[in-house]
């Protein structure tokens, strides 16, 4: 029978026990972390942007000025141009003739291992009073893990990788020496940095603006003896040095016209805003969870037994600089995908802070203990396993992204063979015109010779309405002809997988060829067919990556393959290709010869659903094999998109809604951002409703062209279809507005004109 004094003992053997394990597992979750954030950010070039930086910055080193109007395109040669990334482009330009294009993602690893080292000082400034506690540090790294799967979509080696770092940067000094007057100094040094770096820099002058008025709050209201003179000056003096830059005065207004340029950028995705469908991503709810979390712990600041009143106790206690913080870079966060980042950056504290004060709260209230050794053990494993998966690409493959690990320039992401293809027949420095994604590289690879049409510069550059016509043109081939004969193109860059509408266009003109093709791009020359340049098609070739770069790539994963991009099955491609453009003939004899995988299946479902089109007196036998193949496509690739959508688009023609909407459901679940697959499913759903009075599949009518609305806003047709079916659902307050708006759109039939003005009349709107 053991004794009081020997059960005292062995709990402290084996409290000592568990403490001996904890120190080692929290010191690799540290190391881990790190680890992550560096893999997280060697990445194979995928960023098209990287390329007219890069060529803007050997520009710089070129001519050893900075250009002020623009020296890229010929659209807009000569334009007014503040190029205000300048210092990153001549930095990455250096570092690149050093080391290759690749070493840029070595930039952002080194990047990101300092943010997240000034992340871990500030967590930790914050959180002092909980550090003594055994479990602190591993709960400190596990929410660290979160916020690296919450922000690896901004980890993408481009400039706003230093508007991060400083971003922290700025808010530790602010908060841990802001009474230090020395250090508070250094803030105009890297504000001066930063405004040559990215156009990012006004938010360095917001957060030293948040401190400085809530010192002098503080001042005023607690009675503080010292006034904030030194925070002050240093806030005055970052304003000043904004005005040290290529552009002098011009900066000190120019983040108001950068924040302004939000709203009317709809040409890229990370520029979507809160209200838009684009917005709400996986990354989006993070940071979602990160807001709620960290406003629970102010509720509990607030109701917290005090003397003073609710209000007065959170401003004193969780301070009001946090808090204007937090409402900034909301509202910043708010405005577009690609500053959720921000937002997570200054909410970490906040969201550890609140967890601490939830698991000390759990444990007074209840009998409840925390595991020191169950939460090390975890956060190792958690750092284990991201580490593990980025590497071995499965993080990617599961996040359906297509960045993959490795140092390396991939011809599956970048243009090189059309580059090759325009310089080898003396058409680099033709007049071309190329989609904004191509052009970039083409810019790069091809300079000085080789001017843009449109580029990546967006407004920085060209103005709103010729991106525009630019937008038109992809989407209508007349719009394309009229931009053709103000500019009388030589020839035509188009990437495969966008811009389907414009490539159909070329391929059947008259005055223009396809001259080259690989499964990335295809270019059309204006010649006559069968004239001039024979067509090229050309497989893909690897670029083999720098010595350093392999060296890299082995040391974080040693087993480490690089993309294999010959293995491409290139008659496939073709093929899918040649269906894209409507020839179905031509696919279906690339692919005679080839196994039997999904993709083939595919193509030659599309083929016989073609033929049934084309053929009405074997329309049944052709649809059943379109059925057949398309099916075996699927039951060998479960997610194979393309496959579903051709299953819906059979059905949809046969008439049976029902089945049809069930494909297009599951083209919704695969790809939620696909605007095509919401429409079809609409008008799946219209069908059902028109036709079979089936009211109940109204709501999801009105669901998917919500979503359409949202994805394609202003498209006359569907906003008219989704104000006739808000009317049928009673809803006149949201179908009035939008009927009015388009009734007398010329693109509708007389009929829709006069379903509008019943619904207007019914709903006393006309």
């Amino acid at each position: 029978m053991k004794t009081k004094s020997n059960l005292v003992i062995s709990t402290t053997i084996e409290n000592t026990n568990e403490s001996t394990w904890i120190k080692p597992l929290v010191l690799l979750a540290k190391i881990l972390l790190f680890l992550v954030g560096i893999v997280l950010s060697l990445k194979a070039i995928k960023e098209p942007d990287l390329w007219w930086q890069l060529a803007t910055g050997d520009w710089i080193l070129a001519n050893k000025s900075i250009p002020t109007s623009d020296v890229f395109s010929f659209t807009y040669f000569g334009t007014k141009w503040i190029n205000i990334k300048w210092g990153f482009e001549v930095f990455i330009s250096l570092c690149t003739k050093a080391f290759g294009f690749e070493f840029i993602y070595v930039i952002q690893a080194l990047v990101t291992v300092a943010l997240l080292y000034f992340i871990l000082k500030l967590v930790n400034f914050k959180n002092k009073p909980f550090l003594d506690k055994t479990w602190a540090n591993s709960l400190i790294l596990l929410c660290s893990f979160v916020f690296l799967a919450a922000s690896s979509n901004r980890i993408i080696g481009r400039p706003e990788m230093f508007s991060h770092l400083f971003t922290i940067i700025f808010i530790y000094l602010l908060t841990r020496f802001q009474n230090q007057n020395k250090l508070i100094y250094l803030l105009p040094i890297l504000q001066l940095i930063w405004t040559n770096m990215h156009e990012a820099f006004g938010t360095g002058i917001v957060i030293i603006g948040i401190f400085v008025f809530a010192a002098w709050v503080n001042y005023f209201i607690n009675n503080k003896k010292k006034k904030p003179l030194h925070l002050s000056l240093a806030f005055m003096l970052s304003i000043v040095v904004i005005s040290i830059n290529p552009y002098g005065l011009e900066m000190l207004t120019r983040p108001l016209e950068i924040f302004s340029q939000l709203s009317t950028n709809k040409y890229t995705t990370e520029l979507s805003n809160y209200t838009t469908h684009e917005y709400w991503q996986i990354s989006t709810y993070f940071t979602l969870g990160f807001l709620v979390i960290t406003f629970i712990g102010m509720l509990t600041i607030a109701f917290e037994k005090s003397k003073e009143n609710k209000l007065k106790h959170l401003v004193n206690q969780f301070e009001i600089a946090n808090i204007l913080l937090i409402i900034a870079f909301t509202i910043l966060a708010s405005s577009a995908y690609r500053n959720l980042i921000f937002l997570n950056i200054v909410l970490l504290p906040f969201v550890v802070n609140s967890l601490f004060k939830f698991i000390v709260f759990i444990g007074t209230k209840t009998k409840f203990k925390t595991q020191n050794l169950s939460i090390s053990l975890l956060t190792a494993m958690v750092g284990i396993v991201f580490y593990i998966s980025i590497v071995t690409n499965q993080y990617y493959k599961i996040n359906k992204v297509s960045h993959t690990y490795g140092l390396q320039f991939s011809a599956m992401q970048n243009p090189a063979g059309a580059a090759q293809f325009l310089k080898a027949n003396n058409l680099d420095s033709n007049i071309i015109f190329t989609d904004y994604l191509a052009s970039s590289y083409l810019l790069y690879q091809l300079s000085p010779n080789f001017k843009t049409f449109v580029d990546l510069r967006d407004l920085d550059v060209f103005p709103d309405t010729f991106f525009q016509k630019n937008a038109e043109a992809y989407a209508n081939f007349e719009s394309y002809k009229i931009l053709d004969e103000k500019y009388n193109f030589k020839a035509a860059v188009v990437l495969n997988s966008q811009f389907k509408r414009l490539q159909i266009g070329l391929y059947n003109d008259s005055n223009y060829t396809l001259s080259y093709f690989d499964p990335l791009v295809s270019v059309f020359v204006k010649q006559k067919k069968l004239n001039g340049i024979p067509l090229k098609i050309s497989a893909l070739s690897n670029f083999k990556p720098s010595v350093f770069s392999s060296i890299v790539n082995y040391v974080f994963n040693p087993f480490y393959n690089p993309m294999d991009v010959s293995e491409t099955n290139f008659n496939t491609e073709a093929a899918l290709f040649y269906l894209s453009i409507g020839n179905y003939i031509q696919a279906n004899n690339l692919i005679l010869n080839s196994s039997n995988d999904a993709s083939v299946n595919y193509i030659k479902g599309q083929y016989f659903f073609n033929m049934a089109i084309a053929d009405t007196s074997n329309q049944k036998f052709y649809n059943d094999s379109a059925i057949t193949c398309l099916n075996l496509a699927i039951k060998q690739n479960t997610n194979y998109f393309e496959a579903y959508f051709s299953l819906g688009s059979i059905e949809l023609n046969q008439g049976n809604f029902v089945s049809a909407a069930k494909q297009f459901e599951k083209c919704c679940e695969i790809d939620h951002n696909n605007l095509n697959a919401h429409l079809y499913a609409g008008e799946c759903y219209k069908g059902l409703v028109e036709n079979n009075k089936a009211m109940k599949y109204l709501p999801k009518l009105v669901y998917h062209l919500e979503v359409s609305n949202e994805m394609n806003p202003n498209n006359p047709n569907i906003e008219w279809n989704l104000g006739v079916a808000y009317f049928k659902q009673g809803k006149c307050n949201l179908s009035t507005p939008i009927l009015l708006k388009v009734k007398d759109f010329e693109g509708l039939s007389v009929e829709d004109k006069n379903t509008a003005d019943y619904c207007l009349t019914n709903c006393g709107g006309k």
